[in-house]
């Protein structure tokens, strides 16, 4: 992986072509579940949950799912993939200790974050049709980079195909990678029309930029994807502001952002780069990426 901003590494990007949902692959396995820890450490992950919750009521347990690696043969992509819960995220990858969890994982398994829970994000670089790029500030209450300016995005979510359970309950090898696959790109699509307020029939369906990891909360990953508007940026923000989208508290504002200057964003405006959320950063790192070969 290779550094291009100290919150960020990235993962796996697509270099030559971007990657259409027929041409990902997902494979199912509990051996992709986070490893347990020793259990004077993993029962320090419950603490770390209750006192975020503690600190922010807003904050709710969920099913995710978790990356462990990707690859890429011929034209397919490869995720390879277990569950997880936004309680272990918190607990593992925000811990105070999760230093020494890598360095257990890096000395056992070879492996710094088989003790992480690592949820697979996702997030887009959406493009109006007259080329300006969206941007939202989020809201304070937000669990991850409140106030701070944040492409759209969310995760794709295993209770869409198993219900609502704890993932503990969840039989990884019973479910349907296909489905699977169906899930993670239509995901992006629900957040964006979640958190901006468009039509899905505005938008074009997602191709891959590539897999960014977050260094500011342990190497979290988040698949980046670009996705087209055939709205004008001012249509874009008449309808966001409406207000009447389901995750409308999760943003205060709106800002569309012309494409000449997002491509170059960490020159030419700094102090907006510095006002981005790390998942922001990547996504429009492998964009810049994708666009430069």
């Amino acid at each position: 992986m290779a550094a291009f901003d100290p919150d960020i590494e990235i993962m796996y990007v697509c270099r030559s072509n971007l990657v259409s949902r027929s041409q990902v692959r997902v494979i199912m396995s509990e051996t992709y579940n986070r490893t347990k820890l020793p259990e004077a450490m993993e029962n320090d992950l419950e603490l770390v949950w209750s006192d975020r919750v503690s600190k922010n009521p807003k904050l709710y347990n969920g099913t995710k799912f978790r990356i462990d690696s990707v690859s890429f043969h011929g034209d397919i992509l490869t995720l390879n993939l277990g569950v997880t819960c936004y309680k272990e995220y918190i607990g593992s990858n925000w811990s105070p200790r999760v230093g020494q969890y890598q360095t257990v994982g890096r000395q056992q398994s070879n492996n710094p974050q088989v003790h992480l829970s690592d949820p697979l994000g996702v997030g887009s670089f959406v493009l109006t049709s007259d080329n300006r790029v969206i941007l939202l500030r989020r809201s304070v209450h937000c669990g991850e980079a409140p106030g701070l300016w944040d492409v759209p995005g969310g995760h794709a979510e295993p209770e869409e195909l198993v219900g609502k359970k704890p993932f503990e309950e969840i039989d990884v090898s019973s479910m349907d990678s296909q489905a699977v696959t169906e899930e993670i790109f239509d995901s992006i699509l629900r957040e964006i029309r979640d958190e901006v307020n468009l039509p899905q029939s505005s938008l074009s369906d997602p191709e891959v930029l590539g897999i960014a990891r977050n260094t500011t909360s342990a190497g979290r990953p988040s698949m980046e994807f670009l996705v087209r508007c055939s709205l004008t940026s001012e249509e874009v923000v008449s309808r966001y502001r409406q207000g009447s989208q389901a995750e409308a508290d999760e943003s205060t504002s709106i800002k569309m952002l012309p494409l000449e200057d997002a491509v170059v964003l960490k020159t030419k405006n700094p102090d907006l780069w510095g006002k981005l959320a790390p998942s922001g950063k990547g996504c429009f790192i492998l964009y810049g990426l994708t666009n430069s070969s």
